[in-house]
């Protein structure tokens, strides 16, 4: 199997279609935050799409790892977002329930 057939890849992307909804919808003054979410969102599946054709298992850990942690960076920054009030609460409760679901995803792996 491919990587990019894995469902762990498939529902990063579209996590980042609900960061990119949300970017698209951040009022002035909140670039900090579009740039901290763009980043974050697309470290997940660039950081499984780079670990998992990994011949080292350690190697893989290490990736997935990471990626686990940009979910979760990216569910905070979802919370700062709502704190904010500057995103809609289906955007902020759909993003966060695909974090967890990939975050959760990403430790059962392999």
């Amino acid at each position: 199997m491919r990587h990019d057939e894995t469902r762990i890849y498939q529902r990063s992307l579209e996590l980042i279609s609900i960061a990119k909804k949300v970017m698209d919808d951040l009022p002035t003054g909140y670039g900090f935050l579009a740039d901290q979410l763009r980043r974050a969102s697309s470290s997940i599946v660039l950081n499984f799409s780079e670990g998992y054709p990994k011949a080292s298992i350690k190697e893989q850990r290490r990736s997935f790892s990471m990626a686990k942690a940009s979910c979760y960076e990216v569910a905070a920054i979802l919370d700062v977002a709502e704190r904010f009030g500057v995103i809609h609460a289906e955007l902020h409760h759909g993003g966060k329930d695909i974090a967890d679901h990939v975050a959760a995803m990403l430790t059962k792996f392999r």
